[in-house]
């Protein structure tokens, strides 16, 4: 027989669902997914196993729904899998509002619905509570969208359950945003100091890094500096949050080829090594291009890779591509207007595009990972009626 402890350890590596299952054969289990122990442990398990699933949903601003949201697993192809969260959750977001961002089982939604008081909400669809938070002062809901940065895989160092920091601008041009994080614990936004973005340059929200305490953000790339400004080419924000310093990463020079084309786009991701750093992936006439930081004080980079889709194995008619994301650090995944695939960065010299899934968000869509956990959204949260 084992020891209760080898049983607890057992459960607290399996998903949500499967906890609840096994929780409902015995009284000494029924309380097991509602014990915070338990529920970090669970939560930070499934860290280390990394993401399984991922939301998809069409790209707009945060002022419309996100009416068709999927959800899939990224390690098959299946469309028989049974997913990890209740059906009605992902009904509830799709028609409440639109997903902004999502770390370690916890969304961060914009509330769209004229049945809450509050714009913005932290949900945990598997377990299906969620938590209202408040606007951070100085912010315009109207049709301003919501800048935020959320990261859950940080726990160890900070005192509350996540991190949710927002960026908020200021009427001025050119004027320095405020930074604001929240705290679950007293329901209230606390002043981060101002990060310097540059002068004038426009900023990307949509993919965001925080990392060791730096939340990192990266410029557009727009062509209306002179070429003798220090902000003509596109580089990234490092902005310390604990000190409250910032730094500006140049990024290299062979990821400028190709500015000026309609189709060129850069993002910034995890990227997940021994030392765990941030990726630039460069898209650009269907090639992808990504280098890793390995010295942030000398901005240096390193290539790592460099590919056309079609020789990664997408020959798909009229190809383009609507969106990609790095997942877990090492896992591509592109989707085309109505196909997602996956690429395994680590496994490249060998490795060739698998096709994950159907979906039918359109032509342009962003890409959310997702794994299924105990984390609690914080203190009075609700559940979800059923």
């Amino acid at each position: 027989m084992f020891a209760e402890t080898e049983f607890l350890e057992i459960f607290s590596w399996l998903p949500v669902k499967s906890i609840y299952k096994f929780s409902s054969l015995c009284k000494s289990l029924s309380q097991l997914p509602k014990e915070d122990f338990f529920a970090k442990k669970q939560s930070k398990n499934t860290q280390l196993v990394g993401d399984k699933y991922f939301l998809i949903q069409p790209y707009s601003c945060q002022s419309y729904k996100a009416g068709k949201l999927q959800l899939h697993s990224w390690l098959t192809s299946s469309t028989n899998d049974v997913l990890p969260v209740p059906y009605n959750s992902l009904q509830f977001i799709a028609t409440t509002g639109s997903v902004l961002r999502s770390s370690n089982g916890l969304i961060c939604v914009r509330n769209l619905s004229n049945h809450y008081e509050k714009s913005y909400f932290i949900f945990n669809p598997a377990t299906k509570y969620w938590l209202q938070i408040p606007q951070p002062d100085g912010f315009d809901c109207g049709d301003t969208d919501f800048k935020i940065v959320f990261e859950c895989n940080n726990v160890d160092n900070i005192t509350d359950d996540y991190v949710l920091i927002s960026v908020i601008g200021t009427s001025v041009w050119g004027s320095n945003p405020f930074c604001k994080i929240y705290s679950s614990r007293e329901n209230i936004w606390k002043d981060a100091g101002r990060i310097n973005i540059g002068a004038g340059r426009n900023i990307c929200y949509e993919t965001t890094v925080y990392l060791n305490g730096s939340i990192y953000l990266i410029s557009d790339s727009g062509g209306y500096f002179r070429e003798d400004s220090p902000f003509f080419w596109p580089y990234i924000v490092a902005y310390d949050v604990n000190n409250c310093v910032t730094k500006l990463l140049k990024l290299p020079k062979s990821s400028r080829e190709g500015m000026d084309d309609l189709d060129y786009k850069l993002s910034i991701f995890k990227w997940k090594n021994l030392n765990n750093s941030i990726c630039l992936v460069k898209l650009n006439n269907n090639m992808f291009t990504i280098w890793v930081l390995t010295d942030e004080e000398t901005s240096s980079w390193h290539q790592i890779f460099k590919m056309h889709v079609k020789t990664m194995g997408l020959n798909e008619f009229d190809l383009r591509v609507a969106g990609f994301t790095i997942l877990n650090g090492n896992i591509l995944l592109i989707a085309t207007n109505s196909m997602v695939y996956r690429y395994d960065l680590s496994t490249k010299s060998s490795g060739r595009l698998q096709e994950v899934c159907h979906h039918e968000c359109g032509d342009n869509v962003i890409f959310h990972s997702f794994s299924s956990t105990l984390r609690p959204c914080g203190a009075n949260a609700t559940k979800l009626a059923a």
